[in-house]
């Protein structure tokens, strides 16, 4: 099974070479950048909300694979610290993850963070998806989110959309799912 992960590891870096765009670090840096969490696999739904209404205005994914990756289609987040391949980031420890919840979470704007453990076969497969999926236009980020979960049975329940709002909604009905909120009060992005 290791060498399965091993082989689609490598072979989402040959997609990556033979697909990379301008936006993308190189390739060296992209494999340098590996972060393996120790922790289960699992994916983790982090949606940017408005607190004025609760609705839903930005989807990533952290993905916990073979290694940890955050998928964050048409987002604007970066940092020199991680590598960036079209729209997925490398060597997100923990710290980063953290640091791109702070990102977004400010005065008036929370991230609804959810969280299900899944085998490291299901990971890899939406890892794989989100390499695949490729650079993501403005105002895309839920249907390139939906499309990326969606195509995998346990995740079947999430309807194609535009809208965060309801990508949130609907993995919050998947069976195991935990939800925190991060909130900060500081007024602006943080960068």
């Amino acid at each position: 099974m290791k060498y399965f992960r091993n082989f689609f590891s490598i072979l989402s870096l040959v997609i990556l070479v033979a697909c990379a765009d301008d936006s993308s670090d190189p390739v060296e840096q992209v494999i340098a950048a590996k972060y393996i969490n120790p922790e289960p696999a699992s994916i983790t739904l982090m949606t940017m909300v408005s607190a004025g209404g609760d609705f839903g205005e930005h989807s990533a994914i952290l993905i916990n694979a073979s290694q940890q990756v955050l998928y964050d289609p048409a987002g604007s987040f970066r940092d020199k610290r991680l590598a960036r391949a079209r729209d997925v980031h490398y060597g997100v420890t923990p710290y980063m993850a953290a640091y791109y919840n702070s990102y977004h979470a400010r005065f008036g704007y929370y991230v609804k963070v959810q969280k299900i453990s899944v085998t490291p076969e299901l990971a890899e497969e939406i890892f794989q998806r989100a390499v695949a999926q490729g650079t993501t236009g403005q105002l895309r980020c839920g249907l390139s989110v939906s499309s990326v979960l969606n195509g995998v049975p346990m995740f079947s329940s999430i309807r194609t959309t535009y809208y965060p709002g309801k990508i949130m909604d609907d993995f919050a009905k998947i069976p195991g799912v935990s939800t925190t909120y991060v909130r900060e009060n500081d007024i602006g992005q943080n960068y």
